[in-house]
C-alpha cells in the first residue's frame, strides 16, 4: 500500500496569517476548514493495539486530521515519557512542537464571561477552542459516562450556533455535535450551574493557526531536530526498571481495592505506556516516508512495548478476577529490554541535544 502524503487543499481562508510588514495577526470570520484531499489515517485505526490514548492526545490527532495534516510528524516527544511513580507521563503534544510543525499557536484562554460567549468569539475568529467539559453531557461517551457520571474530559470546538443551541467538536476518535439540553449542560447554562457563584471556571485553551504548516523536507528537518531535542530530555534511568521495582506492591494494592481501581490503574500505567510507544512506532514510520529511515528493529521494539503493555493489562485483569497476584515477569522483562533497544537505536540514528545548551 502506498503511503504517499496527500497535500491538502488548504485555502487562505482556513488560516490566520501574519500581516505583511508587521507582527499583527489578520483574522476573518470563516467557516471551519474542509480538506479536499485528507491524508491517510494511520492513527486511530481499527487495527491499532491501543485505538484510544488519552482525551487530549486523541482530540489533537482528530483535529490535525480534520485540518488535513499528518499527526505522526510531531510524535518525537514520546521518547521523553517517564515513570512517575503512580502513573506514566500523561503524554500529549508539546505546544512548541505544534507551533513549529503545524503553524498553530496554543494559548490558555482567559475566562471571565460565560463560556458560551468566549467560544463564540474565538470560533468567529477562526480559532478552535479546547475546553474541559463534563462527559455527562457528551453523547459520544454513551458507552461510559454520558448521563451516567460526571467525568472531566477535553474537547475541541470549531463550530457553534447559539440560536440553534448546537455546537460541533472533536473528541476521542471522531467529530461530533451536541444540541439542546446537552449544549446547555456543556456550556454551564443550566440554572443550577449558571447561578452557582462558587463554581470555578474550567481550563480552556484556543488553537490559532498563524502560518502554513511545514511540508516535505522542511517538515522532516524540523521533526528530526525535535527528535534530538526530546532524546536530550529522555529519562536518565530506564523507566521500566523503576516500575518493576514497585510493581509487586502496586499489584497488591490493585487486588486489595478491586476492579474499579484496576481500571484506573490500567489507564494510567499500562495504557499510557503502551499507547505512547505505539505512537512512537507510527512516528518512526513517518520519518521513513520522509527519507529519515531508522533500523526496523527500533520500530519493532517500540511496537513490542505497545503490545506487551496490552498483554500485561490483560494479565492484571485476570489477576483481579482470580484474586491472585501476577508479577508480570515476562511482560515487564520484554518491555524493559525493548525500551533499551529503542532509546539506544534512536540515539545512534539521531543523536541528542543537551537540554542545557539547546
Amino acid at each position: 500500500m502506498e503511503r504517499d502524503l496527500a497535500i491538502p487543499a488548504i485555502t487562505e481562508a482556513c488560516i490566520a496569517t501574519v500581516a505583511a510588514g508587521n507582527d499583527a495577526y489578520q483574522y476573518t470570520h470563516q467557516p471551519p476548514c474542509h480538506v479536499a484531499r485528507p491524508v491517510q489515517r494511520w492513527l486511530h485505526d481499527e487495527a491499532s493495539i491501543w485505538q484510544e490514548t488519552n482525551c487530549y492526545m486523541d482530540l489533537w490527532i482528530e483535529l490535525l486530521y480534520g485540518w488535513g495534516l499528518d499527526p505522526r510528524a510531531a510524535l518525537a516527544f514520546t521518547v521523553s515519557q517517564d515513570f512517575e511513580g503512580d502513573h506514566f507521563t500523561f503524554f500529549k503534544y508539546p505546544q512548541a512542537d505544534i507551533e513549529l510543525l503545524y503553524g498553530t499557536v496554543v494559548q490558555e484562554m482567559a475566562i471571565y464571561d460565560t463560556l458560551q460567549a468566549h467560544v463564540v468569539e474565538q470560533v468567529r475568529r477562526g480559532h478552535t477552542v479546547l475546553a474541559e467539559m463534563d462527559s455527562y453531557y457528551l453523547p459520544d461517551t454513551r458507552a461510559t459516562a454520558y448521563r451516567q457520571g460526571h467525568v472531566k474530559t477535553t474537547v475541541a470546538i470549531d463550530q457553534i450556533d447559539t440560536a440553534a443551541q448546537r455546537l460541533s467538536y472533536y473528541h476521542n476518535l471522531g467529530y461530533h455535535s451536541v444540541e439542546g439540553e446537552d449544549y446547555r449542560g456543556l456550556l454551564r447554562l443550566t440554572p443550577e450551574v449558571r447561578d452557582e457563584k462558587n463554581l470555578l471556571f474550567p481550563y480552556v485553551e484556543y488553537a490559532k493557526r498563524v502560518r502554513p504548516p511545514l511540508w516535505g523536507a522542511a517538515a522532516a528537518d524540523a521533526a528530526a531536530a525535535l527528535m534530538r531535542h526530546h532524546l536530550g530530555r529522555r529519562p536518565t534511568v530506564n523507566p521500566i526498571t523503576r516500575w518493576r521495582a514497585e510493581f509487586d506492591e502496586q499489584v497488591a494494592v490493585i487486588l486489595a481495592r478491586g476492579d474499579a481501581y484496576f481500571h484506573l490503574y490500567g489507564f494510567n500505567l499500562p495504557r499510557q505506556l503502551g499507547a505512547n510507544f505505539e505512537m512512537l512506532h507510527h512516528g518512526l514510520a513517518w520519518f521513513g516516508e520522509h527519507g529519515l529511515s531508522v533500523p526496523a528493529r527500533i520500530s519493532q521494539a517500540a511496537h513490542s512495548i505497545a503490545s506487551e503493555s496490552k498483554v500485561l493489562q490483560f494479565r492484571l485483569a485476570r489477576a483481579v478476577a482470580r484474586g491472585r497476584p501476577d508479577r508480570g515477569t515476562e511482560c515487564l522483562g520484554t518491555i524493559e529490554s525493548a525500551y533499551e533497544e529503542v532509546i539506544a537505536g534512536l540515539l545512534s540514528s539521531f543523536g541528542a541535544t543537551d537540554p542545557g545548551h539547546a
